[in-house]
């Protein structure tokens, strides 16, 4: 029994991350499925305020009035970002030489995006484990592509919001510094000179056994991506992603029979994700809206009901969106746990899955 809760623990899936088998992943999906719910709770809550603020009844008017063609047009903007960003995730995999067949490389980069409301986005490392056991390669192997995917995304959307800032010359040295801020934590998992620093001062403690476990494995194929070319490649796709995902704003404006600007609805849109990422807040929930609203109504000069709905719109497109899209194709790659197992260890696995519902 006492072995059954160490391997149920958060602990035991970090220090064995090469060995978590469909059931401990399961019980992690579950934990992070229940993370997404208070989220989605958190954001309909900001949502209920800022539409109290601007009258509820102005707010809902001018969502029924949109019209519904240039609102579709927003969530083709946003997945058409998603196609793009699967681009250099194809390029990440290829350069570790993992041989994933395409529709399920496909799937399971859709999946992650389930993982958005998630601190950090770090909820996405759980891709690395279902490709792991699609390749029967380390997930410590893999992690890289995870990890480097989560810092080239957001490195596109700081740029993204420190050029259209430059533009309008608004917000630029606050851009700049939570940029420079927001880089930094990314530094430690990219590069292996705090790793082995770390190595270094406390070689005779006894965690550095746990922490160096698999630490090697992962800076070792961290270093196949940690070049010039790869981010080269990376921000030719993750800028224009960053840009198509603020067009969701762009086409909410638009279809409540707004002329907005280009530059100035990319501003607004990469800016505020920007002020919502220093908090560290799951999904940037509350501040980015906040921004959103402030900023909508300021450049333009929209009343706030109309910028309350036009934000509550832009989020739904540009983050739930992607969340639920994600959980559907999350669903979809169970099926990647089970395929290669002989029927009656699938038939087990169904089990197994019905038994982890139920706890």
């Amino acid at each position: 029994m006492a072995n059954k809760k160490k391997k149920s623990s958060i602990w035991y899936t970090i220090t064995n991350v090469n060995e978590l088998n469909r059931e401990e992943y399961l019980k992690l999906i579950r934990r992070v499925a229940l993370f997404v719910g208070l989220g989605f709770v958190a954001s309909f809550i900001v949502f209920f305020v800022i539409a109290l603020l601007g009258g509820i009844g102005n707010v809902v008017k001018t969502m029924e009035n949109a019209n519904p063609f240039y609102y579709l047009l927003a969530f083709a903007a946003v997945f058409a970002g998603y196609l793009l960003r699967f681009i250099k995730w194809l390029y990440y995999t290829r350069q570790l030489k993992l041989k994933v067949p395409l529709k399920k490389n496909f799937i399971v980069y859709l999946s992650q995006y389930s993982m958005n409301i998630t601190p950090g986005k770090l909820g996405r490392v759980l891709v690395a484990y279902t490709l792991s056991r699609i390749t029967n390669i380390k997930t410590s192997n893999i992690l890289p592509v995870v990890t480097i995917d989560i810092f080239t995304d957001f490195l596109g959307v700081g740029i993204l919001a420190l050029v259209s800032a430059i533009y309008f010359d608004q917000f630029v040295i606050y851009v700049l510094i939570i940029d420079l801020v927001l880089m930094l934590p990314y530094l430690f998992i990219l590069n292996d000179w705090f790793y082995n620093f770390m190595k270094r001062i406390f070689k005779k403690r006894r965690f550095i056994e746990t922490f160096t476990l698999y630490g090697d494995e992962y800076f070792a194929s961290q270093s196949v991506l940690n070049k010039p070319k790869t981010y080269l490649v990376s921000l030719a796709v993750t800028i224009p992603a960053a840009f198509l995902n603020a067009m969701a704003l762009f086409f909410a404006l638009l279809s409540i029979g707004l002329a907005p600007h280009v530059v100035a609805s990319a501003f607004i849109e990469s800016s505020s994700n920007v002020f919502g990422m220093i908090t560290g807040i799951p999904g940037n929930i509350g501040v980015t809206d906040a921004s959103l609203v402030a900023l909508i109504g300021t450049i333009f000069k929209t009343s706030f009901a109309t910028s309350s709905a036009l934000t509550i719109m832009t989020r739904f497109a540009a983050l739930w969106f992607g969340v639920l899209l994600g959980g559907a194709t999350l669903l979809y790659s169970f099926r990647y746990w089970t395929e290669n197992l002989p029927k009656k260890l699938r038939r087990g696995a169904k089990r197994t899955k019905k038994k982890v519902r139920k706890e």
